[in-house]
């Protein structure tokens, strides 16, 4: 009942607030020794239950022996006495209570075995089992750890020359930065030049052309009367267009052909060979 009301049966996550590899090892060194706590309570328990047991066995051999009974006693010799009267009736009366206080005994015997100790052995297995796997855990843990260090270390060395590295970086960084911030403004000043270069350029152009367009104009006025001249002296011409004169210029232009065509032979007459040169 003691056990019962204390220990980790009222405050069960008691444990939980441990944390770390080294609470786990801690956890596992008071299972060990709780174990072995443990088995000195079962072994103690055992032997109060054999000496309740061993006591009781000898009473009750005792109370069944010769010297109780009197008899088989080599002073009274092979007679059996029989004591009698109050002794008698006393000495009963102590062998029955002490019978009584044997049975009592044998009775807490197997109380201690039954009711104390085989629940304290009942624990055991579990106990043993959890040690082991706190042990395992407590190794593999151990080992990760360790592990998850050595890497932590390496990494961290990494981060270090990562972290110069990243001086170095950020320093080229700015200085291209700088650079580039340099270049933009050079790149303004020689954009404002060239930009007002091709203004002027632009300007230029469009002034030039303005002032050949007006060249033109200027000399196409003049050249107004001229062209009207010419345009009349044109319409008089095409109104003197006649197709029949055009014909018969075209003929007279064409005499020699008009006569060639009436020099050959008709068509029962042999062929004559063609002139041998023709100016």
């Amino acid at each position: 009942a003691g056990l019962s009301r204390g220990g980790f049966s009222e405050n069960p996550v008691a444990m939980e607030r441990l944390c770390g590899v080294e609470s786990l090892s801690a956890v596992q060194r008071r299972f060990s020794d709780g174990l072995e706590v443990l088995k000195c309570m079962a072994d103690f328990f055992k032997e109060i239950a054999d000496i309740e047991r061993h006591y009781a066995n000898a009473v009750t051999r005792l109370m069944n022996s010769t010297p109780f009974n009197f008899r088989l006693n080599k002073w009274l010799g092979a007679d059996t006495y029989v004591e009698v009267g109050t002794l008698k009736t006393a000495w009963d009366k102590m062998g029955a209570e002490l019978l009584k206080l044997a049975q009592v005994h044998a009775e807490k015997a197997e109380q201690y075995t039954t009711n104390v100790r085989q629940p304290l052995m009942e624990c055991v297995p579990q106990m043993e089992e959890l040690r082991k796997k706190l042990k395992i855990k407590e190794k593999t843990y151990l080992y990760n750890t360790e592990d998850a260090k050595k890497r932590h270390i390496r990494q961290e060395s990494r981060l270090e020359s990562l972290k110069k590295e990243l001086g170095t970086l950020e320093a080229i960084y700015l200085d291209t930065q700088k650079e580039v911030e340099r270049i933009n403004s050079l790149v303004e000043k020689e954009l404002v030049t060239l930009y007002k270069e091709a203004h002027e350029v632009e300007l230029k152009r469009v002034n030039t052309i303005k002032g050949c367009l007006q060249t033109f104009t200027t000399s196409l006025s003049n050249t107004a009367p001229a062209y009207l001249e010419a345009m009349r002296q044109l319409i008089v011409c095409v109104d003197e267009i006649d197709g029949d004169a055009d014909i018969n210029k075209f003929v007279e232009s064409h005499r020699e052909l008009l006569q060639m065509q009436n020099d050959q032979p008709s068509p029962t007459s042999p062929p004559q060979p063609p002139p041998t040169s023709p100016p």
